[in-house]
């Protein structure tokens, strides 16, 4: 008994001219490829159905553009947005130079920056100003207190500088200490 093999093909030629044969393997994915695209034409060009499917395929599509556009505008003004904040926060680094008109105003400037922290006593503080030279004089309860409002008063724009007098309650003032030890000696 002997086995009968089954025939060879032979390679399929697409073009006589070009004398280039294609493998079997190329053949099936011929196969494929067109039995899908049939596949396809039939769905969208049958007599009852096709029209529909052909318009909501072009609905569909559109509706996809549309959307694919809105996201990409929505992103595109996104990052408009947030380089212009970029740029103003650049912007807005170098702090302004901030001319007071006179003393008076940056005195007022100053105790209304100071007072809006209701933990500091009005009462106990003398404020001044001379030639953008701010002068602080009073009690209070501690040298951290006097340390707080002495640089939230350097923060206020217009502020040239700050001559501290403040002092802790019981404590003699920085510039009566001099005088007290002249009477006391």
């Amino acid at each position: 008994m002997t086995v009968q093999q089954a025939p060879r093909l032979p390679r399929i030629s697409l073009s006589a001219r070009e004398g280039r044969a294609i493998s079997r393997r190329q053949a099936a994915w011929m196969c494929v490829a067109s039995g899908l695209a049939s596949g396809l034409l039939m769905y969208f060009i049958d007599p009852e159905r096709g029209r529909r499917r052909r318009h909501m395929l072009r609905d569909r599509g559109l509706s996809r553009l549309r959307r694919i556009g809105r996201e990409v505008t929505s992103l595109m003004r996104g990052a408009t947005a947030e380089s212009y904040g970029v740029s103003q926060r650049i912007v807005h680094l170098v702090p302004r130079e901030t001319e007071v008109a006179d003393d008076e105003t940056l005195r007022q400037r100053v105790e209304s920056q100071l007072f809006r922290d209701r933990h500091i006593p009005k009462g106990n503080l003398n404020i001044s100003c001379e030639h953008g030279m701010v002068i602080l004089r009073g009690e209070l309860e501690s040298q951290v207190e006097i340390d707080h409002v002495e640089e939230r008063v350097r923060n206020v724009p217009g502020v040239r500088g700050v001559q501290n007098l403040l002092h802790p309650r019981g404590t003699p003032a920085p510039n009566k200490e001099r005088s007290l030890k002249a009477l006391s000696s």
